[in-house]
């Protein structure tokens, strides 16, 4: 997953995108956990069919906070010449991925959550 990840960014660093290595490795430990909780966290629960909904609901309201994280600076070089720099978009990935861990400590799946912060 991380090797997977990494090899997207590597790419969209090779076009010169803001969001690299890191960024999309991140987001793909976060998405492999969310996946791994929807399927296992809650199958001993008593409402097993209703509650891994909240593996769902939560990628989508982190991710809401998260774009809040990464905003845009104009630079500028010693020509005045102005460029602009994203900033905050691994922050984002890591406050999504952090989001993962805690729904899997929540399903009680701690290796899972022990290992996404261990490749983390």
């Amino acid at each position: 997953m991380i090797v997977l990840g990494g090899l997207i960014g590597w790419e969209r660093r090779q076009a010169d995108r803001p969001a690299g290595i890191r960024t999309m490795s991140l987001v793909s430990l976060g998405s492999c956990l969310f996946t791994i909780n929807s399927a296992f966290a809650f199958i001993a629960g008593p409402m097993d069919w209703d509650a891994s909904r909240i593996s769902a609901a939560i990628p989508s309201g982190v991710g809401f906070l998260g774009a809040g994280l990464i905003f845009k600076k104009e630079k500028r070089d010693g020509d005045g010449e102005s460029s602009h720099v994203v900033h905050g978009l691994t922050t984002a990935a890591s406050l999504w991925l952090s989001a993962a861990v805690g729904i899997a400590c929540g399903g009680e799946l701690y290796f899972p959550a022990s290992l996404g912060v261990a490749i983390m």
